[in-house]
C-alpha cells in the first residue's frame, strides 16, 4: 500500500508538530513550576517562623501553576481538534487525506471548543497536587 500525502496535509503536519514541540517546552516549565511550588510548600512548612504574607504568596503561586497546567491541557486538546478540523476541511473540499489524518480525524473532537474543564485523571491529579501544598504551607509542624 503506497501512502501519499498532498501538500496542504503535509503542510498541516508541520504545523501540528511545531506546536507540540512548543508545547512539549510549556510543560517542561510547568513540571518545573510544580517542583518550585512543592520546594516553597516545604520551605513555609519547615520554617516555623512563616508569616501570613509568605503563606499567602506560596498560596497564589501555587493555584497559578495549577491554572497553568489546566490551561496547557486545554490548549493541547484544542490544538489536537483544530488540527482535526484542518483534516476535516481538506477532506470535504474533495482532497483525500492518508490513513494517518484519517485516523487523528477519526480520536479528534473537531467542532470542540475550548475549555478549561479537566477530564476526571486531570482533575484528580491537579487535585492531589494542590492539596499536597496547600496542606504543607497551612499546617503547622508538630
Amino acid at each position: 500500500m503506497e501512502v501519499s500525502f498532498t501538500d496542504m496535509e503535509i503542510q498541516i503536519w508541520s504545523v501540528h508538530w511545531i506546536a507540540m514541540g512548543s508545547l512539549a517546552i510549556a510543560l517542561a516549565v510547568s513540571i518545573f513550576s510544580v517542583w518550585v511550588g512543592f520546594r516553597l510548600s516545604n520551605g513555609v512548612y519547615n520554617s516555623g517562623e512563616s508569616n501570613i504574607i509568605a503563606k499567602i504568596a506560596v498560596t497564589v503561586f501555587n493555584l497559578c501553576v495549577a491554572y497553568f497546567l489546566l490551561f496547557w491541557w486545554a490548549y493541547m486538546e484544542w490544538h489536537i481538534n483544530g488540527v482535526a478540523n484542518a483534516f476535516a476541511e481538506l477532506k470535504a473540499t474533495g482532497t483525500t487525506i492518508s490513513p494517518n489524518a484519517q485516523m487523528h480525524l477519526d480520536a479528534s473532537d473537531p467542532a470542540a471548543p475550548l475549555t478549561l474543564a479537566p477530564n476526571p485523571i486531570q482533575g484528580l491529579f491537579i487535585l492531589s497536587i494542590l492539596v499536597i501544598q496547600l496542606f504543607q504551607t497551612w499546617m503547622t509542624k508538630k
